[in-house]
Parts: C-alpha cells; sequence; structure tokens
C-alpha cells in the first residue's frame, strides 16, 4: 500500500475539476492507495467546480486520510476544496483563506459612446441581459444578482464552518474575503499545523499507525498538448 499525493496549483475551473476527477476517483477506490495528500498552490476560481471537487475530498476522506498542504496559496475555492479533507497543513509563509464570492463584470457603455457604438438589445424576460456589458443594471437587477451571490455564498461558508468545525459567529468574522498568513489561520482554526511537508508527513503516519510510500501523480495532459510535446 502507498499514500498517493498529488497537486493542485493555478486557477480552479471546470476542465481541471474533469482532469483531477480520474485522480480523486482512483484513490478513493483503489485498495492500495492508504492515504491522499493534496499539495496547494491556487488562489481559486469557479465556484461549481470548487465545489464539486470538495464534495469528491470529503467522500474520499469518509474512506481513507486526506491530507492538504498549502504550498504558496490556498484561498476561495481552492480553500473550499482543502477544506473537506482530514487536516490541512501549511508552510509558514504561504497565505490561506478568502472565503468570499466575487464576480467581476466589465462595462464598456462610456467606450463605445466614445466611438459613437450603439448597442441593440432585443430580449424575451425582462432579466435576460441583465448582466450585459452594454448597460448598467436596474437595482432590481443588482439586487437579484447578489441574491444569487449569497447563496453562492452561504454553501461555501457553510462547509467550511461544518468540515472545521467554526462557530457561527467566528465565520461571521473571518469569513469575509480577507487571506491570513499561516499564523493568523492557525489561530482561527482554517488550518491544523504550521510546518514542512515532513511535519506534515510524521503527522500522517501517525495517524494511520505505520509508514508508507508516497507516489506521485499529475493530471494527464489534454491530447493536443500531449502531440504538440508541451
Amino acid at each position: 500500500m502507498y499514500i498517493l499525493r498529488t497537486r493542485i496549483e493555478g486557477t480552479i475551473t471546470q476542465q481541471l475539476y474533469r482532469s483531477f476527477y480520474p485522480i480523486l476517483s482512483y484513490a478513493e477506490n483503489k485498495r492500495s492507495v492508504a492515504g491522499l495528500i493534496i499539495v496547494f498552490n491556487s488562489g481559486g476560481g469557479d465556484a461549481v467546480a470548487s465545489q464539486l471537487m470538495f464534495e469528491m475530498v470529503r467522500k474520499i476522506r469518509k474512506k481513507k486520510p486526506v491530507y492538504s498542504f498549502v504550498q504558496g496559496i490556498c484561498a476561495s475555492g481552492a480553500y473550499w476544496i482543502s477544506a473537506g479533507s482530514s487536516k490541512i497543513y501549511s508552510l509558514e509563509t504561504s497565505i490561506i483563506g478568502s472565503i468570499g464570492v466575487i464576480s467581476m463584470i466589465p462595462y464598456i457603455k462610456p467606450l463605445l459612446d466614445r466611438i459613437g457604438v450603439e448597442m441593440r438589445t432585443y430580449k424575451v424576460g425582462k432579466y435576460k441581459d441583465m448582466l450585459s456589458y452594454y448597460r448598467e443594471p436596474s437595482q432590481e437587477e443588482s439586487d437579484h444578482y447578489m441574491k444569487v451571490l449569497n447563496d453562492v455564498y452561504a454553501k461555501f461558508r457553510d462547509s467550511v464552518m461544518s468540515e472545521r468545525k467554526i462557530s457561527s459567529e467566528k465565520m461571521d468574522e473571518i469569513a469575509q474575503g480577507q487571506i491570513f498568513s499561516s499564523s493568523m489561520a492557525m489561530e482561527n482554526h482554517l488550518i491544523d499545523g504550521v510546518g514542512t511537508m515532513d511535519a506534515m508527513m510524521d503527522d500522517m503516519y501517525k495517524d494511520m499507525g505505520r509508514k508508507y510510500r508516497v507516489k506521485d501523480i499529475v493530471p494527464r495532459k489534454p491530447w493536443l498538448m500531449r502531440f504538440l510535446g508541451t
């Protein structure tokens, strides 16, 4: 038996979720895999992909130990994923947190006005173009969109609160989108330890009752990248 180790780096996207799905499924179902380590260096990304990966990590954790290690940054959606693991460790210089939701939409009407371009929109359903780049949203549209974002935020917040066993009052304090140093994250119960990968491995072996060899695995590149040799 062995411990499987993989790395989640860069922006969390649905393509990244699809590339990691075989690895996470293998870690869950392969009897020879005694545990899983996920090394993070990601500032987050897509909420849907983050939740899907969080649910998979939590499912694996119910069968075998899953340890997350922050090597750089583990923020927003990346932290959501890590919250599903058994324990989270971080290097002293890493950044953790950013529990929140953000949506940024370009607004280019002033530019179009300057160059003399007018956008005409034909729609059925009054909200159909509420995220248009070409006009400002009404207050009603802004309120509606904020309700959508608040629902996504509530799922993220509640996932962390439940998995990390943090009180609702404490979550109100630390889930405002701010980032934390490793020591600050430790104080706020967002991680379980600060130290090196070796320190985390010692703790993992102790929890498992013995040492195992570690096997690294990375997602398979898309066929086009393999074809081009990149």
